[in-house]
């Protein structure tokens, strides 16, 4: 699963005196006691904090970008915090002025996440937990967008994009055939993937969703639950940097990248999805499955032999079996195979 990612920046790492400084302007007068890094998380830096003579804890977030990725989460929490739980932001600064990089205050958010329901969870807790995630995911998908692109810092389209099948194909091609994806993938494999985006690329053409909002990273990772009298349920999504306008299917996409077709938690998953009225195509899972292709060959494209972890997701879900020949058994029939990486021709087979 993508807990098992590498991230393509090491964390920033601060001492108890730099945090402290760091944080003045949100708690004057007050003294940070205790501080530990949050391991999960694969872009930002995020700190655990306590205040003296508080039993109350916060997070201390600090961004791998610039300040208009602090400004664009703190404006979709604040966005969505009615009908979705969120981690409220305590205070946001992207001056720079107290440290080189933005940074924000949070809220402490109580639970587990949901990769730990997947691990240790009995079936009452997963299929509550699937859907309550379906439920939340539909107040998500409720924010509607005139157009589909990505924000500025006030939730304002300022770079319109969309991709029909003319453009899906034009993008899978090029990662393909012309990138480093295409290096790490054999050529039997290449072919079978390459004929299947021909085959299914103009269902996206063909689609009449309208563009939503969407989280982008919506899964086990960030997704956080707690126990309830009748099962588990979603206490606060999180991390909303990569959050944009675009299809449904991105998201219910990422979620079910792991799950085998027709599996118990997909079925609890899209039945509340759609039972608090949310429609869907009856090529939804066709639709998910392009949709996520598209993160995993990026993703892809941009992983290198220093992240062999990265390089294995696309082609092993979490129970040794490869997704995206998965894909391909789904829709063509293929013969489904085991993909081991050959360590001395360093490609995926």
């Amino acid at each position: 699963m993508k807990e098992g990612w590498e991230r393509m920046e090491l964390p920033i790492t601060l001492d108890l005196r730099q945090i402290n400084e760091i944080i003045k302007p949100a708690f004057p007068g007050k003294k940070v006691m205790a501080a530990e890094r949050i391991d999960t998380g694969l872009s930002n830096s995020n700190y655990k904090i306590h205040l003296e003579g508080s039993a109350e804890a916060f997070v201390v977030r600090i961004f791998r970008g610039d300040g208009e990725i602090a400004d664009k989460e703190l404006a979709v929490a604040q966005l969505v915090r009615q009908t979705v739980p969120v981690a409220d932001f305590i205070y946001v600064d992207t001056s720079c002025s107290t440290f080189d990089k933005p940074w924000a205050v949070l809220e402490w958010k109580e639970g587990f996440l949901l990769s730990d329901v997947f691990r240790t969870g009995t079936l009452q807790d997963i299929t509550s937990s699937a859907a309550s995630a379906g439920s939340i995911l539909v107040n998500i998908h409720a924010y509607t967008l005139p157009e589909s692109g990505f924000f500025g810092s006030d939730l304002k389209i300022t770079h319109p994009f969309s991709m029909d099948g003319e453009r899906f194909l034009s993008f899978i091609e090029d990662i393909l055939f012309h990138n480093q994806c295409g290096k790490w993938l054999s050529g039997e494999l290449t072919k079978v993937l390459w004929s299947f985006c021909q085959t299914y690329s103009s269902l996206l053409s063909e689609s009449r969703e309208m563009p939503v909002l969407v989280h982008s990273d919506f899964n086990a990772l960030n997704i956080l639950m707690q126990h309830g009298p009748i099962g588990c349920s979603v206490s606060a999504v999180l991390d909303w940097e990569d959050a944009f306008s675009w299809s449904r299917h991105a998201d219910i996409g990422n979620m079910l990248r792991y799950e085998e077709d027709g599996s118990t938690f997909e079925k609890h998953f899209i039945r509340a999805y759609q039972e608090q009225g949310a429609v869907l195509e009856d090529n939804w899972k066709l639709l998910s499955r392009l949709e996520d292709l598209v993160a995993l060959y990026d993703m892809l494209n941009n992983s290198t032999m220093d992240t062999p972890n990265r390089m294995r997701d696309p082609a092993l879900d979490r129970k040794n079996r490869p997704v995206l020949l998965m894909i391909a058994t789904f829709i063509n029939g293929s013969t489904r195979r085991n993909l081991v990486m050959d360590q001395s021709a360093e490609r995926l087979y």
